[in-house]
């Protein structure tokens, strides 16, 4: 008596709805790199100046203002003293992003995974935006997060002296900076990332960039070229971030000088992945 097999089954509704592609590309994303150790504990390293800066509030808290003496401004609770904080992780900004940031695009064009991302319904802006998310999240890992930490320890310890806008206009201000920075920083590392095909080739590149023009900039500063300091990649994001703490500039440039150098970049980003990604690609 024959046996029949019964290999197509009806689709049935679970009652779920999908979530949106540039969702699942960002939590991919974010949780693969998540799973190494050594990475996990990169972020956790990212915030130990977080717990210094928050030891240093407790004091002067208590203590009052002379330790402001000690940390030039870094200890403050002001918004300018926030941003100095955000500036301070530029470090590990760098090497968070380089890590999680460099392949994202590259891994693609290496084993041919373009063609299988668009093989299916996605478009070019899910796919960009799957991608700069993941970026925007780490990069919100080592300066969003341990910002709006601090603000809500500051006033958990002392309420009155620190008010509830630092719980309100502080964080807002922290997040508006950390998206529109990350974003357009995260746009810059994809447009690197979609002109190789080799990750640590891609680091390179980036190191050039954020390492190679801050000594740039450094160098004009001792030699009194100010116009020199506007190749510093990542201090004109700082500089410009100083629009919206009401900070002194950081550069002897115009923070809005600064502000269309950031909007220069990002265009230059998006044309380069505009030309660099494809829906349809060729396979070899």
């Amino acid at each position: 008596m024959p046996v029949y097999e019964r290999g197509y089954t009806h689709w049935e509704p679970s009652g779920r709805r999908a979530n949106p592609a540039w969702f699942v590309i960002a939590r991919r994303g974010v949780i693969e790199p998540l799973r190494r150790r050594w990475l996990f504990l990169l972020v956790v390293m990212s915030w130990i100046p977080a717990i210094v800066k928050g030891g240093f509030i407790y004091a002067k808290l208590k203590a009052g203002n002379i330790l402001d003496l000690m940390g030039g401004g870094w200890t403050s609770i002001e918004p300018e003293g926030f941003l100095k904080f955000m500036e301070g992780q530029r470090f590990f900004v760098f090497v968070m992003l380089a890590i999680t940031g460099a392949g994202l695009i590259a891994a693609d064009r290496r084993e041919n995974g373009l063609s299988l991302y668009f093989s299916r319904p996605l478009g070019l802006l899910d796919y960009i935006g799957g991608k700069v998310l993941t970026i925007v999240t780490f990069y919100s890992l080592v300066t969003l997060l341990p910002v709006v930490a601090l603000c809500v320890f500051s006033y958990l310890i002392a309420p009155e002296a620190t008010g509830a806008n630092l719980l309100l206009l502080t964080p807002l201000r922290c997040l508006v900076y950390c998206l529109l920075s990350g974003t357009s920083i995260g746009l810059v590392l994809l447009a690197f990332s979609s002109m190789g095909t080799r990750s640590i080739f891609v680091m390179v590149w980036w190191t050039v960039l954020v390492s190679g023009t801050e000594t740039i900039g450094a160098i004009a500063k001792g030699l009194g070229q100010d116009t020199l300091q506007a190749v510093n990649f990542l201090g004109q994001y700082h500089n410009a971030g100083t629009l919206l703490f009401g900070a002194p500039a950081r550069l002897a440039i115009s923070p809005w000088a600064s502000l269309a150098i950031v909007i220069g970049w990002t265009a230059l980003a998006l044309w380069v992945l505009r030309k660099r990604i494809r829906p349809v690609e060729v396979v070899s």
